[in-house]
């Protein structure tokens, strides 16, 4: 679907946009298929306190921090260092170059593609983790990740990292100043600011329009 989007040079944000119609539709289909059932994982949901000076903590949080550091840290490094990272920054920052210089940029984004899939079905477990499984669990996080994508940069692998750990750092902040039902409105107000200041984002780069 995307691949002849991409050819005929539908931005980013189109796209982007699609794809939450996307998941909209899909979650109407489980919803249908699963019904609103909640779903928890049993053997993880009453565990005893870890005690770590003024922090308490469950060994289920402890090892999904332990577990997410660690992915997010090989995720970085292979960015940053590896063939396929190289080649995926490369084909972010141009297609057509990219392909210039022998780069086969289909298959790359195939790859991109699964390795995306596989970490969101790591942030989806983890996330049915800390809370019950339901159909609309992903969905009530969207706005926050587009958020962090935006505040981040898009079409920059590291703007997002930035982007979604200032967005999740405000949004458990927050909740010590303001009323839990709130704790997102100072994240997302950060956001305006910052796109108010820099439309680009952190470290997404300005681009001409028109």
């Amino acid at each position: 679907m995307f691949g002849p989007l991409r050819r005929r040079g539908v931005g980013l944000v189109t796209q982007m946009v699609l794809t939450v119609g996307l998941s909209i539709a899909l979650r109407n289909f489980f919803l249908s298929r699963f019904e609103g059932r909640t779903r928890p994982f049993s053997d993880f949901s009453l565990q005893r306190s870890w005690d770590l000076g003024p922090v308490n903590i469950t060994p289920r949080d402890f090892v999904v921090s332990v577990l997410s550091l660690l992915i997010l840290i090989v995720t970085a490094l292979g960015l940053r260092f590896t063939r396929l990272g190289k080649a995926t920054r490369a084909v972010s920052d141009n297609p057509d170059l990219a392909s210039a210089t022998g780069i086969d940029s289909e298959k790359v984004i195939r790859l991109v593609w699964i390795i995306g899939g596989a970490l969101a079905a790591a942030g989806g477990v983890f996330r049915g983790l800390d809370e019950q499984v339901s159909f609309d669990m992903g969905g009530r996080l969207l706005f926050l990740l587009f958020a962090g994508i935006t505040l981040g940069g898009l079409g920059s692998a590291f703007g997002a990292l930035v982007g979604g750990f200032v967005v999740g750092v405000m949004v458990e902040v927050s909740s010590l100043v303001v009323p839990t039902e709130l704790k997102t409105a100072p994240a997302l107000l950060v956001l305006i600011l910052v796109l108010l200041l820099r439309p680009q984002g952190i470290l997404g780069r300005a681009q001409r329009v028109g």
